[in-house]
């Protein structure tokens, strides 16, 4: 029984020490958790200020490349000097214009693409193949209609083009008359 009451004693024993550290612990604790809570007066203006650096640091990071916006047209300067250097035909700036806003791409990059100089190339074939290919109607000269011919159209119904040949197949007329 004695062996009982002892090892009762010692379980009490224990557990106080372990209560009363913990009690300790759970006090320090609450302590550290209201100290954290309430923050001193500088303490805030300290976290305020870093906030604030840290947006001006983001705000200059992003402000960091020397592109310049232009005012009427919206181009970098960048974007300006890859434009005159890519040797495009007039009708091929709104081609690279349009691209660039559609894939949002500065216009240095999107000249850059290559679906782009695929584009680019095929409209400047299809500009040789038509210079190349004479359409219009105009005739070299007057000097390749005989007066013959200019009359024998006329009484068919058929009126020269050019005011040349109106004015000498009237000449013509009033000679015959």
């Amino acid at each position: 029984m004695d062996n009982e009451k002892e090892n009762l004693d010692s379980s009490t024993e224990e557990t106080e020490t372990t209560d009363s550290s913990n009690s300790e612990q759970e006090s320090n604790d609450e302590g550290t958790e209201t100290e954290k809570e309430e923050y001193t007066e500088r303490e805030k203006q300290y976290y305020a200020r870093i906030k604030k650096l840290e947006k001006e640091l983001d705000e200059t990071k992003k402000s960091k490349s020397p592109e310049v916006k232009s005012d009427s047209t919206g181009l970098t300067t960048k974007d300006l000097l890859a434009l005159s250097k890519a040797n495009l035909d007039d009708e091929d700036f709104d081609e690279v214009m349009e691209f660039s806003s559609f894939k949002k791409l500065s216009v240095s990059e999107a000249l850059k693409s290559p679906t782009l100089k695929a584009i680019l190339a095929e409209k400047a074939e299809l500009r040789k193949s038509a210079q190349a290919v004479n359409t219009g109607t105009s005739r070299r000269g007057t000097t390749g209609i005989s007066d013959e011919r200019l009359l024998s159209d006329a009484r068919k119904g058929i009126l020269p083009d050019n005011e040349d040949d109106i004015a000498r197949l009237t000449r013509l007329k009033l000679q015959k008359k």
